[in-house]
């Protein structure tokens, strides 16, 4: 009988979801995709202190917006919630009474201060800080009459010192000495399950095959792997994909632009092209292809084919603009952020492609928003919408994300043309680029051309004409009729356009 795959997602909402969450979710949904199975969304609330529902609320937002939809989950239901772990302090009670009636847990009454000492005197004799076990012999009777005084404990799961081994699709075979973990906490004085044991018991009670999560996890693995054993739980399939670093080859973390996946989606990108991004931080297909919308992604994508080595993260900085000590995205607004961006990433590549490849029907309502953010777009918009669409249909192949498409809108609608910089006037004032205008401009009058292909060959008749060639010929042209020495493709803006408003821009400036 085929195993059923489920696989899950389990952050904890202390802050937003960033880059590395988000490749971890994308992995895990892949996986169950690509091969007929389930993938889950569990939060991971035990921790009272950092655990907020605004946090919560962030991190499936954003999963939302990437399309990462899964198929049980606190929002989603499931035949095996709740998906909250605050909501299952008593599914863990049960597997806690077990272990102390078996005597494989006990507590603990250690205090903060006791603890401190051993962690001094450990780091003193430069040795792994590891319990040294005070309370493991403390008889049963003793143990509940100090719990009856009111003292408080913790409960630690016993640790005989076997060698623990993972088996891990990515990392391969990895040893540990359960000697060197110690007695661990499997229950905190507050009475909340820690991590590890939290986890473990909602993987067996949620089915989980398969636990696909950043390397970083994998010192946690194998106490994970010990609190299976002493259950007599099944011990899930573990892959530990690489860590995401930046161009400086640092980990990224909050403070080293692991910046929140939803300022992505306000700077313009599209989901598709931020999965497709994300799934090649680390992983390769077998055709080695990049361009992969996310049907191709889940139908390639093998957790067996993620690479051990770390995966570069280099959307912000590049060799040309080094990261600054005090570097730290969370602090800053979204303009300074901008100013960091690396424009000559493979995430704006694949952007591109995807505002090219996309039908308009469904990339306009994206679109719109970012125009909407001008005044004088929005009130076009709302006059002539149909327009609106027909331009942006012929500007986005020069745009990396839609917020790109806006000075390009302000470009081809404004009323009035001016030379933007004294270098730009100064291009315009010889008589050759003068002739070279009034050639084009005669021309334009003569022929009314309306699409690219005629624009481009009236400007080479008007270089026969003049003899002008290359920035000679096309840069008096576009300084005449835009006042910018930089833009769209001078057929393409000609054609938006339209040849009397062409000519009008140049008459504007005296030009032609």
């Amino acid at each position: 009988m085929t195993k059923v795959i489920r696989t899950r997602f389990a952050p904890s909402p202390s802050g937003f979801l960033h880059v590395g969450g988000a490749r971890t979710a994308l992995f895990n949904y892949l996986y169950a995709k690509a091969r007929g199975g389930q993938y889950i969304l569990r939060v991971e609330d035990t921790d009272q202190e950092r655990s907020t529902p605004e946090s919560e609320r962030i991190i499936l937002d954003s999963l939302k917006w990437l399309g990462i939809i899964p198929d049980e989950g606190p929002d989603e239901g499931g035949d095996f919630g709740p998906y909250r772990q605050s909501e299952r302090l008593n599914i863990y009670s049960k597997y806690t009474d077990m272990l102390l009636e078996k005597n494989l847990a006990y507590p603990c009454f250690c205090t903060e201060a006791e603890l401190e000492q051993m962690h001094e005197a450990a780091k003193r004799l430069g040795v792994p800080n590891i319990y040294d076990g005070r309370y493991a012999n403390l008889p049963r009777e003793e143990a509940q009459a100090r719990i009856k005084k009111g003292e408080k404990y913790s409960i630690r799961l016993r640790v005989s010192g076997e060698e623990v081994v993972v088996q891990d699709l990515v990392q391969g075979k990895i040893k540990f000495d359960s000697r060197l973990i110690g007695d661990f906490i499997i229950v905190k004085s507050d009475g909340f399950p820690t991590y590890n044991y939290a986890v473990v018991i909602d993987d067996f009670e949620m089915k989980i095959s398969h636990v696909i999560r950043g390397v970083g996890h994998l010192s946690n693995t194998p106490r994970q792997i010990l609190i299976h054993n002493a259950l007599s739980l099944p011990v899930p399939e573990y892959s530990h994909i690489s860590e995401i670093v930046g161009t400086d080859k640092k980990k990224l973390s909050k403070r080293r632009g692991a910046t929140s996946v939803l300022f992505f989606r306000d700077m313009g990108y599209l989901p598709e092209a931020f999965n497709n991004y994300m799934a090649l931080l680390g992983w390769y297909p077998e055709d080695a292809a990049e361009f992969m919308p996310m049907a191709e992604l889940k139908r390639k994508f093998d957790v067996a084919r993620c690479s051990k080595s770390p995966s570069m993260f280099d959307f912000f900085l590049n060799e040309n603009n080094p990261e600054p000590e005090d570097f730290k995205p969370e602090d800053m607004n979204e303009a300074e952020l901008k100013k960091m961006v690396n424009k000559k990433t493979k995430l704006n590549w694949l952007n591109n492609k995807y505002i090219r490849t996309v039908s308009m029907q469904d990339l306009w309502p994206e679109a719109a928003r970012f125009l909407e953010k001008d005044k004088g777009l929005s009130a076009m918009i709302k006059k002539d919408q149909k327009r609106m669409i027909e331009i942006y249909d012929r500007v986005r192949m020069y745009l990396d994300t839609l917020e790109d498409a806006v000075p390009f809108f302000r470009e081809l609608l404004k009323d009035r043309v001016e030379v933007e910089s004294k270098e730009a006037a100064d291009l315009i004032k010889p008589e050759e680029a003068k002739n070279v205008i009034a050639a084009f401009a005669e021309l334009v009058r003569a022929e009314k051309p309306s699409t690219p292909e005629q624009f481009a060959d009236i400007m080479k008749q008007a270089g026969v004409k003049t003899g002008a060639k290359g920035k000679g010929l096309f840069m008096p042209i576009r300084i005449a009729s835009t006042g910018s020495m930089h833009g769209l493709e001078l057929p393409n803006l000609f054609a938006i356009l339209g040849p009397e408003q062409v000519l009008a821009r140049i008459a504007q400036l005296g030009a032609g």
